[in-house]
């Protein structure tokens, strides 16, 4: 049984998370241009991280995570999940991907990376479109974090919720793209590229926070 778990575990690498981690790193690098210094919030891995500071020319990455993995592609320190250990501004972009929906507060893990970062957060995640979506994000979710043994919260936002809760941590959605293709056929046809995003959020000046004013530019 043991043997069957790690042969099914390497084949959803191969298949699913290799694909992926490869997109969402273009398309979150397509989002922040050029920095210097990234912050990868649930860095897991760093697979993706890596990846992005690559691609954007950033000389100082740094990964936070409730969870340390054995090994990981860039410097992990430990995160409680809540106040991330940093000054504020302390890196020019701050990175999150597929990691708004396991919180339990959401907005204000989002504020706290829009207090760290100088100039924008991007983010990877999903968009739900209604109960249907909802099951099937959630499935998603169960499977590909199983091997890292994350816990699932299933916490998933409409388009209008993601404007508000980027309102919310004092923020305004800047850049977005979508939908966002990240896996190949057949596992395209079930994960749906509609579900699937990425968005630039910047801190929202004071005089459109209570207006909530959203510029949103949007990349297909």
């Amino acid at each position: 049984m043991q043997v069957l778990t790690r042969a099914l575990y390497a084949l959803h690498r191969r298949s699913v998370q290799v694909p992926r981690a490869s997109r969402v790193a273009a398309a979150l690098a397509g989002l922040v241009g050029e920095a210097r210094s990234l912050l990868d919030v649930g860095a897991g891995d760093g697979v993706i991280a890596r990846a992005v500071a690559d691609k954007v020319g950033a000389e100082r990455v740094t990964g936070v995570d409730v969870l340390l993995r054995p090994s990981s592609q860039i410097e992990v320190v430990p995160y409680d999940g809540h106040k991330l250990p940093f000054a504020d501004g302390a890196f020019e972009v701050v990175m999150l991907s597929d990691v708004l929906h396991h919180c339990e507060d959401p907005a204000a893990v989002l504020g706290e990376c829009l207090r760290v970062a100088s100039r924008a957060v991007v983010l990877k995640d999903h968009f739900r479109f209604g109960a249907v979506s909802k099951a099937l994000l959630l499935a998603m979710d169960v499977v590909g974090n199983a091997e890292a043994g994350v816990f699932v919260r299933g916490t998933y936002f409409s388009p209008a919720e993601w404007v508000s809760l980027a309102r919310a941590a004092g923020g305004r959605i800047t850049g977005l793209v979508w939908p966002l293709r990240i896996h190949d056929a057949p596992f395209r046809l079930i994960t749906q590229d509609e579900l699937q995003f990425a968005a630039r959020i910047e801190r929202a000046p004071a005089d459109t926070r209570a207006a909530g004013v959203a510029d949103v530019a949007v990349a297909r």
